[in-house]
């Protein structure tokens, strides 16, 4: 298949840690759908003026309300670290975002993938031990799926802080556990992209 389905149905845990970042924010959001702007367009507009700064800011703001909801007893993982890493989450996101070079779309491709290992894993419990190679993996596959330039995995392993043996497993498991799905349709592209961008447009509003 190609990633079809209803868009509704697209994110799950991603949707619930949006909600929760944008009920932190705790303002309404509906004016943007009031004024009948196409949401992919408005989405893109958006991200355009946030930049990749305010890209991560938004993305990591999501991801650390995802990472708060794993908080329930799960059988560790290949992607599991001993203890969970010093560097925050929007730090890390950061790092890769400036020395993997890749596009925008990935960040948030990343986020799809991930989702989308959760779904089709419920057992899989997204958490402070494991968010930080997930995030390495599922970016990494995203711009080798979708950018036209990418890197070695060598490289990528020396920006993820990642020896390059084990990052071969990272990758090779990932893609086992999304059964090779890293096509996106571009109505759940722009779903995602709204959850991750309409905390920050509500922070923006008030």
């Amino acid at each position: 298949g190609s990633g079809g389905g209803g868009s509704r149905r697209h994110s799950t845990a991603v949707a619930e840690a949006s909600a929760a970042a944008e009920a932190a924010v705790d303002v309404a959001t509906d004016e943007g759908e009031a004024q009948g702007v196409e949401p992919g367009f408005a989405y893109e507009e958006e991200l355009a003026r946030l930049g990749q700064e305010g890209l991560v800011t938004a993305l990591a703001n999501v991801l650390t309300h995802l990472v708060s909801l794993g908080c329930k007893a799960h059988r560790a993982t290949i992607f599991h670290a001993a203890a969970p890493p010093q560097i925050s989450i929007q730090d890390y996101l950061a790092r890769i975002a400036k020395y993997y070079q890749c596009s925008h779309g990935c960040l948030i491709l990343g986020l799809i993938y991930i989702d989308r290992l959760v779904k089709l894993h419920p057992d899989f419990v997204v958490s402070s031990l494991n968010i930080h190679r997930l995030l390495s993996t599922s970016i990494m596959l995203a711009a080798k799926f979708h950018d036209d330039v990418f890197y070695s995995n060598k490289y990528y392993g020396k920006v993820a802080g990642v020896r390059v043996t084990e990052l071969n497993r990272l990758e090779e498991k990932f893609l086992q556990l999304l059964n090779w799905h890293l096509y996106v349709v571009s109505e759940e592209y722009d779903e995602y992209l709204g959850r991750v961008l309409l905390p920050a447009q509500a922070a923006r509003r008030t």
